[in-house]
C-alpha cells in the first residue's frame, strides 16, 4: 500500500474519533445543564442555614387560595347591648353606636403568669359577642390586653374597627376596655393562589428583618387592613404572620408578597388618641369620662415616656 494512502486513512480514522468524541462530550454537557446546578448557586435554605437562621415552626404544606375581603363597621343594636344588663360590674357607655367603653367598677385581678388561656378565659367572659375576638398579645409597654376580631377564623390584625383593648392598671389589673366590631365580610374577587411561607421568609431574609442566631417560631395565615375605601368599608388582604424569636411579628402581603408595616407601639397610641377624641365627647357629668382621662393621662403618656427613654438608650 502507497504511503499516501495509508497517511489518508489514518485522517480519516483520527476525523471519525474526533466526531465521535465530539457527539460524546455534547451529550454528557446536556446531562451536565439538566442535572446538576451550578456550583456557586445556593438555595434560601443553604443560605439561612450558613447564617445560623432555624425554622422550628411548622410549615403548610398544601396549597392555599383565599381572597381579598370587604366589611364595614358594626352598629351595635339595642338587642346585642342587652347583654349588659346581665353584668354587675361594668359601667359602659356606647358611643357612636359603634364603639363600647367600660369600666369594672371593680378592677379584676390578672393571676401571675397568666397564660394566653387564661386571659382568653377571663375577659371573653365579659365582653359582648366574645366568640368573634382572639387574644393575641399583652403589650407590656402600655399594660394593654389585644385582642384582635376574626373573620373567616382567621384574625384581622391591627384594624381600629374590630378590637378589643383592655387596658390594665400597676398591679395587672383590668380597669376597663373599649371594643369595636366590623360588620359582615364580603369577598369581592375571586381566590388567589397564596405565595409559599418560604416565599414570605425569603422576603423578610432578603429585607435584612431576619438575622443571623433568629429563630422563625411562628407561621399563620391572617388578614391585615389593604387600603379603606370611601364608603367606609376597608379592604383586607390575606397576610402570612411570621413570627421570630417568639416575640416579634412581621406580616407579608400574602398574595403580593411585599411587607406589611405594622408597629404595635404606633398603633395603640393612635387607639388611644381615638378614645380621648370619643371621651371627650361624653358629659361633663360622666364618672367614666373624668376616669378615663386621667387613666391615660397618668398611664399611657408616663409609658410612652419610658419608651422613648428606652429607645435613646440604644
Amino acid at each position: 500500500m502507497e504511503w499516501k494512502q495509508i497517511k489518508t486513512l489514518f485522517i480519516l480514522c483520527f476525523l471519525v474519533l474526533d466526531v465521535y468524541l465530539l457527539f460524546m462530550f455534547f451529550d454528557k454537557q446536556e446531562d451536565w445543564d439538566f442535572g446538576f446546578e451550578s456550583p456557586d448557586k445556593s438555595t434560601l435554605e443553604q443560605e439561612l442555614e450558613s447564617e445560623n437562621i432555624t425554622i422550628s415552626a411548622d410549615l403548610p404544606n398544601k396549597e392555599l387560595k383565599e381572597s381579598y375581603i370587604t366589611a364595614g363597621k358594626k352598629t351595635f343594636t339595642k338587642d346585642d347591648l342587652n347583654y349588659f344588663n346581665t353584668l354587675e360590674n361594668q359601667q359602659v357607655n356606647v358611643i357612636d353606636e359603634t364603639f363600647i367603653l367600660s369600666r369594672f367598677k371593680d378592677p379584676v385581678k390578672l393571676p401571675e403568669k397568666a397564660n394566653g388561656d387564661l386571659i382568653n378565659e377571663l375577659v371573653k367572659s365579659r365582653i359582648l359577642l366574645p366568640g368573634n375576638y382572639t387574644f393575641s398579645s399583652w403589650n407590656k409597654s402600655m399594660n394593654v390586653l389585644i385582642f384582635f376580631q376574626q373573620k373567616k377564623d382567621r384574625s384581622i390584625y391591627y384594624n381600629q374597627h374590630g378590637i378589643v383593648l383592655v387596658y390594665l392598671n400597676d398591679d395587672n389589673e383590668m380597669v376597663f376596655y373599649t371594643q369595636t366590631m366590623l360588620g359582615k365580610a364580603e369577598s369581592p374577587s375571586e381566590e388567589k393562589t397564596l405565595v409559599k411561607p418560604m416565599d414570605a421568609i425569603k422576603v423578610l431574609y432578603e429585607g435584612n428583618r431576619i438575622w443571623p442566631g433568629d429563630d422563625i417560631t411562628g407561621v399563620k395565615i391572617g388578614f391585615h387592613t389593604k387600603i379603606p375605601l370611601p364608603s367606609g368599608e376597608q379592604v383586607f388582604a390575606p397576610t402570612w404572620i411570621i413570627t421570630v424569636n417568639e416575640d416579634e411579628n412581621f406580616y407579608v402581603n400574602a398574595i403580593e408578597n411585599q411587607v406589611v408595616k405594622s408597629d404595635e407601639l404606633t398603633f395603640l397610641n393612635d387607639a388611644v388618641s381615638e378614645i380621648m377624641k370619643k371621651v371627650q365627647n361624653l358629659p361633663d357629668e360622666s364618672d367614666i369620662k373624668d376616669y378615663v382621662l386621667d387613666y391615660i393621662n397618668e398611664n399611657i403618656s408616663s409609658a410612652n415616656k419610658r419608651s422613648e427613654a428606652n429607645d435613646d438608650a440604644f
